[in-house]
């Protein structure tokens, strides 16, 4: 019987090693897809405080805050590029932040306020980022919030523009 179960599992292995092979082939077409993909933002949102990991993040019904009141978003970029030096992958982003009113005149413009930089021995495309915003100052009324994001491994660039409202 034991010698039956050994023969089974010995005859499993090549096909776990196919399927291995298959899973590195798909995760390789991937990464090519990805790197050929531009910089975007695949979710922003406003979230009630900083997400505790990657897609842990509790959203706000509203985009309408109290003068004063912190200004939390959860971001998930897509296609940012990798850094390869030394075996260590340098990704991330940083962020600006550009702030208008609805007719689109600057109020207020601040290039890399956060720096989103991190290190992997992987490739992740699974990234995200908290970005807490306090703007005092604001008046009640509507806004719209422009996020600069700059991919720190290449040139690409992208922005979010996210409305909201100042209200007392």
């Amino acid at each position: 019987m034991k010698r039956l179960a050994a023969a089974a599992a010995i005859a499993l292995i090549p096909a776990s090693w196919s399927h291995a092979q298959t899973l590195d082939e798909a995760h390789a077409a991937y990464l090519e897809a990805w790197a050929a993909a531009p910089l975007a933002a695949r979710k922003a949102v406003f979230v009630t405080g900083p997400a505790a990991g990657y897609g842990l993040q509790e959203e706000r019904e509203t985009n309408a805050f109290k003068p004063g009141e912190p200004i939390y978003i959860y971001l998930e970029p897509v296609g940012y590029g990798f850094q390869a030096a030394e075996g260590v992958n340098t990704f991330g982003l940083t962020v600006g932040l550009r702030i208008l009113t609805p007719s689109e005149q600057e109020l207020f413009a601040q290039e890399g306020f956060l720096d989103l930089t991190t290190k992997s021995a992987a490739q992740p495309t699974e990234f995200f980022g908290n970005v807490t915003l306090n703007l005092s100052g604001l008046t009640a009324g509507d806004y719209v919030l422009e996020l600069m994001l700059d991919d720190v491994a290449s040139d690409e660039t992208a922005t979010v523009s996210m409305p909201i409202t100042v209200a007392e």
